[in-house]
């Protein structure tokens, strides 16, 4: 038998993270694309928290995720209504916990786009806690897979400017590509700028 450590971990989020960047580009609510990425961080994470081995993680990183959670479910708690009146105008006041009940309002103006969110917020903390879990070598072994998701993105941004300098692809993914597989050009340039730091790590000390 090898004494070899297990790397099912790595192979695990490395996955998560090189389907992120291929379908996770876009920016609209309610995408499909999006809770598949949800749904996969959450369960690799849990696969990884499973593990009786694993590095500690710092007690630190892990409240300021949960007061970052918390102070997101607060928004979407009714609360008395006296305490809002007071300290925002009736336009920025949220909706009645109630259909024409007033006692109770909650904080959040979009209870639905902030459960959106919370989901984000969940599926990203429980990735990033996953992560610290892992063993330093493991987490270097996660920047092939950013490579792979950038390389992949490089390549369609290529292909798209070679074509024209104003190309949408649309039915491939349930929004429309305009940069790289992402649907924001901007967002398609801060990946590439992001990466260059990564970039010069692994070619100066890997």
């Amino acid at each position: 038998m090898s004494d070899r450590p297990s790397e099912w971990d790595k192979y695990l989020l490395g996955s998560v993270l090189f389907i992120s960047l291929l379908i996770g580009g876009g920016t609209a609510s309610g995408l499909y694309t999006d809770t598949l990425i949800e749904v996969a961080a959450i369960v690799s994470a849990a696969a990884v928290f499973s593990q009786t081995s694993g590095q500690r993680i710092p007690y630190t990183i892990l409240w300021l995720l949960i007061f970052a959670v918390a102070l997101v479910i607060l928004q979407i708690v009714p609360l008395p209504a006296a305490i809002l009146n007071g300290l925002r105008p009736e336009p920025l006041l949220g909706d009645s916990w109630l259909a024409g009940q007033s006692g109770f309002r909650f904080v959040s103006v979009g209870v639905g786009r902030t459960i959106e969110c919370l989901l984000y917020l969940v599926a990203s903390a429980a990735f990033f806690l996953s992560v610290l879990r892992l063993r330093t070598e493991q987490v270097q072994g996660l920047l092939p897979f950013f490579f792979m998701g950038v390389i992949c993105n490089g390549l369609a941004g290529a292909i798209q400017y070679s074509l024209s300098d104003d190309i949408a692809v649309e039915g491939l993914l349930p929004f429309t590509i305009n940069a790289g597989l992402f649907a924001n050009e901007n967002h398609f340039a801060a990946l590439l700028f992001v990466s260059i730091p990564f970039v010069a790590y692994y070619s100066l000390f890997r």
